[in-house]
C-alpha cells in the first residue's frame, strides 16, 4: 500500500522448524482490569507444550488469552498462522484457526 513503510527480512528454515505469526490483537488483549495479554501471556501460551503441531499452538494461545480476558469485550481482531516445514521435499501444511474474541 502506498504510503505505508514496509520492512522486508529474510531467514532461513530448517525441517522441522515451526513459525507463528500473529496481529497486535494477540498481545493486546485487554482483561477486565484493563491489563494487556502481552508478550508473557503470549510466551508462557506458546511454552505450555513445546511439542505441540501448528493446531495445537494455536489453540494454547487462544485457550490463553481467553483464560486471561475472562468476559472483557474485545476491542481488536485476534488472528493468528501458524506453520511447520517440512522440508523442500517434504509434505507441509498449514493450519489456521480463526476466532472472534
Amino acid at each position: 500500500m502506498e504510503g505505508i513503510p514496509f520492512r522486508q527480512h529474510d531467514f532461513e528454515l530448517k525441517t522441522g522448524d515451526t513459525l507463528f505469526v500473529y496481529t497486535d490483537g494477540v498481545t493486546e488483549a485487554t482483561d477486565s482490569k484493563n491489563e494487556l495479554f502481552g508478550e508473557a501471556g503470549l510466551l508462557k501460551s506458546l511454552n505450555r507444550d513445546i511439542e505441540a503441531e501448528p493446531k495445537q499452538v494455536i489453540e494454547n494461545v487462544n485457550d490463553g488469552i481467553l483464560d486471561f480476558i475472562e468476559d472483557a469485550p474485545q476491542f481488536d481482531d485476534i488472528t493468528m498462522l501458524c506453520f511447520k516445514y517440512f522440508g523442500a521435499d517434504g509434505e507441509g501444511s498449514v493450519q489456521t484457526l480463526k476466532e472472534a474474541v
